[in-house]
């Protein structure tokens, strides 16, 4: 061996030698840490019943994690597993003894996280010798509302124009009535516009009537959206109709009475009394314009006469309202607005409702995230309004997309991965999901539920413009999608009446 190869094998006893130092020290080191220091056994366990007889967990596609302090708050994907007891989930974490926060999480199949909310962070003091924690409930109820008090609806207007047209549903594949299948999912209330003199025969008094017998007859209540417009009516668009434009405004007032007497009158002569009635549809810029319409704090629409004249139209709708339904009847009356997350606009708006004394019952709002904000923005609105003006709550609008796809030739509202929430992905489960925390953050922030819009809004050859295909609960040919159950009912398979 020649002395440059004698210097390489010595250099390389010597690294082998520190190195073989070093591990028996880290191991010496290992041997004299306390036995606590390598963990302890504790049991996590959390009862998910309420929140599955609510309907806002599912354990086919939800998952229950629990995270803390002691991973950093990190998705360490800590996940629970069913327990013996019906609805309860438990787990098993080797922790240091010590003082640990934590908390538990549902995870959605989209990756959106529903944390506990409504409890600071749950602590506890971890002995050495390991603990099991004890059984609590998934803290995010809040004020939570009995099954037979959660409003889970659906707008249905479209339906018998493209029922006309040749539209058909089905559920597993087997053909069967529109309405049929929606009840079955779960759906208990139906909401149907109203124009005053619409251009085609499908939103007029007498087809909104002829409807309503069938909705009712198929075991749903009534909510009744009158939109005081001959077409539609929303934040942009609250065109007089016609037979009022150019009159004064007590002479529009006295208009407005006449035509809310004349709609609830024959719905309660028909025995249709409906369960609620809009007065206006998204009305935060005011109604019958222009002498009803109203602006933000600056604009020429924001002043005293403009307020006046909207308050005294909205009187006149109530006013009538009231009076045109029988003697102990449940109707309550709805203000709609657009802006579901926007806390700042709704008051502005409420304010001036209540100031003048509009007498109404239930603070309806919209709610698309790609207009409105955030679920956050969302739940922060309701938790000021509730209380604030002692009203009920309900999302009477709300929709999310199951695919960014389309299949007509008009543009769809949603098309960009950029218009959707995170954790929700344009899937029919992503929106199922989406949906099913709409009304979560609804009911648990005291609202009374929600209501999708035109769920049944197909493509169909000669139908009406349709921007709305991917945000249906059914698919471009009509099968139901997973989205329907977002009331929390999960139907079972069943043999439908013929159609």
């Amino acid at each position: 061996m020649d002395a440059g190869n004698l210097r390489h094998t010595r250099t390389g006893i010597d690294r082998w030698n520190r190195v073989r130092r070093l591990l028996t020290w880290i191991w010496c080191c290992a041997a004299l840490l306390p036995a606590a220091a390598l963990g302890v056994p504790v049991t996590f366990q959390v009862d998910m019943g309420p929140y599955l007889a609510a309907g806002y967990f599912d354990p086919t596609s939800d998952v229950v994690e629990v995270r803390g302090d002691f991973d950093g708050w990190a998705a360490a994907h800590r996940i629970l597993q069913a327990a013996v007891a019906p609805g309860t989930y438990s787990v098993i974490v080797d922790l240091p003894a010590g003082a640990i926060a934590y908390k538990f999480l549902i995870v959605r199949g989209g990756g959106a996280e529903v944390w506990e909310e409504d409890i600071p962070n749950r602590t506890v003091q971890v002995p050495a010798g390991g603990v099991s924690l004890p059984l609590v409930d998934f803290a995010d109820l809040g004020a939570t509302l009995g099954p037979d008090a959660r409003v889970v609806g659906a707008d249905l207007s479209f339906v018998p124009q493209l029922e006309a047209l040749g539209a058909t549903y089905s559920r597993d594949g087997q053909a069967a009535p529109l309405l049929a299948i929606v009840r079955e999912a779960g759906v208990g209330l139906v909401r149907l516009r109203l124009w005053h003199t619409p251009a085609e025969p499908w939103h007029g008094l007498d087809a909104t009537v002829a409807y309503a017998h069938r909705v009712q007859d198929a075991g749903f209540d009534l909510m009744l959206d009158i939109h005081y417009s001959d077409t539609w009516a929303d934040p942009g668009h609250q065109v007089t109709p016609a037979a009022w434009q150019g009159i004064a405004t007590a002479a529009l007032a006295d208009s407005v009475a006449a035509y809310t007497t004349r709609v609830v009158e024959r719905f309660v002569t028909e025995g249709l009394v409906p369960r609620y009635v809009q007065l206006g549809n998204e009305i935060d810029a005011g109604m019958l314009w222009e002498t009803g319409r109203v602006g933000w704090p600056g604009s020429a629409w924001d002043t005293p006469t403009q307020w006046s004249a909207l308050t005294s139209l909205l009187q006149s709708a109530s006013g009538a309202a009231r009076a045109a339904l029988p003697p102990g009847a449940p109707t309550e009356l709805i203000v709609h607005l657009a802006p579901g997350g926007d806390n700042v606009r709704c008051r502005w708006f409420l304010d001036h409702m209540v100031s003048a004394g509009v007498d109404f019952d239930v603070i309806g709002l919209s709610y698309y995230p790609w207009w409105h904000g955030t679920l956050w923005q969302l739940q922060a609105n309701l938790r000021d309004l509730g209380p604030r003006y002692a009203k009920a709550m309900m999302v009477v609008e709300t929709a999310y997309p199951w695919t960014l796809a389309g299949a007509d030739a008009t543009g769809n509202f949603v098309t960009s991965a950029a218009d959707l929430s995170n954790g929700y992905p344009a899937t029919p489960l992503g929106q199922r999901d989406f949906l099913r925390d709409v009304r979560r953050v609804v009911e648990t922030s005291g609202g009374l539920g929600a209501i999708t819009w035109e769920p049944a809004f197909i493509p169909v050859a000669g139908g009406p413009g349709n921007p709305c295909e991917n945000l249906t609960l059914f698919g471009f040919g009509g099968a139901t999608l997973p989205g329907l159950s977002f009331g929390g009912k999960r139907p079972t398979a069943r043999v439908f009446p013929c159609p």
